[in-house]
């Protein structure tokens, strides 16, 4: 238990020291630094063996945080032209590398931020169809895990551009890609099921649900009380 303790504090002081080293600049000198911190603190070490990786249609995949080695494979096999983060901008070393090579290499970095445990404002929904409609392909989106964020922006593009019924749309967010939904990310299971209903209901599409019945606040507040009534649960299909 102590050397645990004294790991955890290890670990808070080296990510204190990173974000000081950030207020100045990222560049080659703190390059090395970047990617201790996405090795230890945002778990590069878990990604290196599994990535998480899919081709969910021609030309478009889904994936957890690449590392700068794996960006470069994704453009040299994949041809890779253009990468959704759903992570966002941040001051984490992983987003540092991404922008980075990104840069090096050409490639069109897009940062848009989702959330596993929030439902995405009615205007991120319009912004990522907007993305959707110009960007071009091959493309990768990606998220930390590429399980719940890259998961809801895969079954966003399924209902968007691909125009699947939504039953096909929530298998994105599904085991498959590591996504358990549950008491935090089931909220993205919980919106997409709620169209379901919507749609069996009223025929309506997609976006005009958004524009006229997705209300953020209001269907939280319906979530947290579904979940303050089931004991365990999980969406159904």
């Amino acid at each position: 238990m102590i050397k645990l303790f004294y790991l955890k504090q290890k670990f808070e002081k080296f990510d204190e020291n990173w974000r000081v080293d950030l207020e100045t600049s990222f560049s080659s000198s703190n390059k090395k630094s970047a990617e201790k911190h996405a090795f230890w603190i945002d778990h590069e070490f878990l990604r290196i063996l599994y990535h998480n990786n899919f081709e969910i249609a021609p030309g478009v995949f889904r994936s957890n945080q690449p590392s700068e080695k794996r960006i470069l494979e994704w453009q040299k096999e994949k041809g890779i032209r253009s990468i959704i983060n759903f992570r966002g901008e941040s001051n984490q070393g992983a987003f540092f590398i991404e922008k980075n090579i990104c840069e090096e290499v050409g490639i069109n970095l897009i940062n848009i931020r989702l959330y596993s445990s929030k439902l995405p404002e009615k205007e991120k929904i319009f912004q990522i169809d907007e993305v959707f409609k110009s960007i071009k392909k091959p493309f990768l989106m990606h998220c930390k895990s590429g399980s719940d964020r890259a998961g809801l922006g895969s079954a966003l593009y399924f209902l968007l551009v691909l125009n699947t019924p939504v039953e096909i749309a929530q298998k994105q967010l599904s085991f498959k890609f590591l996504h358990l939904g549950g008491w935090t990310a089931g909220i993205l299971d919980f919106m997409l099921m709620e169209y379901r209903h919507a749609f069996e209901r009223d025929r309506i599409k997609f976006l005009d649900w958004i524009e006229k019945n997705y209300h953020r606040e209001e269907m939280t507040k319906r979530y947290s009380d579904f979940r303050k009534n089931s004991h365990w649960f999980k969406i159904p299909r």
